[in-house]
């Protein structure tokens, strides 16, 4: 599809979020202008590094709710969200919706590491998308963009305290009756910093030394709290 010579202008009140111990999460305001017309609409993907996401099944044995199966999706957006002026089905048409990934049901995920049938994989692909909204890595936010005289636009992201590292892509389309008419991009990079930044450092160049230490720290806090009690 050819993008009409409209323009668009968008910027973020921060580009860059730093995660220390005591991060409770991040707002950040998408604000801008495009050249609009009565009843155009925005529509914002904000969307963040994609992996492997793993799906478990639970079952009740012995009277007690067990992990009895699971699967792992690969090529997953670890943070997916959606927002725009108005419902999205009213602003263009299904087909469109689909490709330019607007339902989060539809997302474009990589195959699954163990070979499924595809009914089986609609199953663990619904109680992926239900994982995923649950914890607010996926969101559909339709009616929350503010538009102010077909000219300017403003819309606050809430980036959750569990949000990963890395860099995030921040896409903003204009449409006009249904159709795409210009877009603009920028992007927020999230890292670590302070102490929680030296632990991640260390646990993904030396994993081996990392998971020894765990395990010794874990044993000596045990010994510390049990001498503790006991002498109470």
């Amino acid at each position: 599809m050819v993008i009409a010579n409209e323009n668009i202008v968008a910027d973020l009140s921060e580009n860059n979020v730093e995660i220390s111990t005591t991060f409770s999460g991040a707002k950040i305001l998408l604000f801008g202008a495009y050249d609009g017309k009565k009843d155009d609409d925005i529509i914002v993907i904000v969307s963040g590094p994609k992996g492997q996401v793993k799906v478990e099944k639970k079952s009740k044995k012995y009277g007690i709710w067990m992990i009895s199966d699971s699967i792992i999706f690969n090529n997953v957006p670890k943070y997916y969200y959606i927002a725009s002026n108005r419902k999205i089905i009213n602003i263009t048409n299904k087909k469109e919706i689909i490709k330019k990934g607007f339902d989060l049901n539809t997302l474009k995920l990589g195959n699954t590491e163990k070979k499924i049938s595809l009914p089986e994989r609609e199953i663990w692909r619904k109680a992926l998308t239900r994982n995923m909204i649950s914890q607010k890595f996926w969101k559909l936010d339709e009616s929350s963009i503010l538009l102010n005289k077909n000219t300017l636009f403003r819309k606050t992201l809430s980036l959750p305290s569990n949000v990963s590292t890395g860099l995030f892509n921040v896409i903003i389309m204009h449409y006009r009756k249904g159709l795409l008419i210009s877009r603009e991009e920028s992007s927020i990079k999230i890292s670590k910093s302070g102490i929680s930044a030296s632990i991640y450092n260390i646990a993904q160049e030396y994993s081996a030394l990392y998971g020894i230490i765990a395990v010794v720290l874990a044993v000596f806090i045990g010994w510390f709290a049990n001498m503790i009690f006991r002498r109470i």
